[in-house]
């Protein structure tokens, strides 16, 4: 495909405006020089409906910055001492309160890069609050509404199977939109931090 036939769109343009309620404004034709012109040029002729769009062929092509092609946290474990499940409540609220047990949980996030690596990290919740917190005080403030929100923090549930496969399908799509977002994905602090 060469491009836009501008004549055709002209044609397109006009037929809609005669069956359309609504008058739109003239459209000028184009110069055959102008046209010519266009057509050499390395870019796609502009829209007649507006300068500043034009349809093209990027099949193939990416702006993106992403290294990444896919993200999948395949699972969770436990590591270190969880307080018993058979345990009271009141001895349960007692050891969150006060932190004591030295268990934590943390993720298989497996990366798929663009040239078709996989990489597995181990990365506990923190590490995501942590690239959440990096994420928004150093990207500029247009990008920040991309950056979906982390799943909460659930003290008295946070060993319990339910709650770690509910948070780590919410931390999935964190993840996935973080770092297949085309300026995000690329950025130091995403690259340190599959890295580190």
């Amino acid at each position: 495909m060469s491009g836009i036939d501008i004549e055709e769109e002209a044609r397109l343009y006009d037929e809609l405006r005669r069956t359309s309620k609504y008058e739109l404004p003239p459209v000028s034709q184009p110069s055959l020089a102008y046209r010519q012109r266009r057509r050499s040029a390395s870019s796609p002729p502009p829209s007649i409906f507006s300068n500043d769009i034009f349809i093209a062929d990027n099949t193939g092509v990416s702006s993106s910055t992403s290294f990444t092609q896919d993200i999948c946290i395949t699972g969770w474990t436990s590591v270190g001492d969880a307080p018993p499940t058979s345990a009271g409540v009141k001895k349960s609220l007692r050891a969150a309160a006060h932190g004591s047990g030295s268990a934590y949980i943390v993720y298989d996030c497996m990366i798929t890069t663009k040239e078709g690596t996989i990489i597995h990290i181990l990365k506990r919740y923190t590490a995501f609050a942590e690239l959440d917190a990096a994420l928004r005080r150093t990207l500029p403030r247009h990008l920040t509404p991309s950056i979906p929100p982390l799943p909460p923090k659930n003290l008295l549930a946070r060993f319990r199977p339910a709650f770690l496969d509910r948070r780590r399908r919410l931390l999935q799509y964190w993840l996935a939109s973080i770092l297949l977002h085309p300026e995000i994905g690329g950025t130091q602090v995403v690259k340190k931090w599959v890295i580190g």
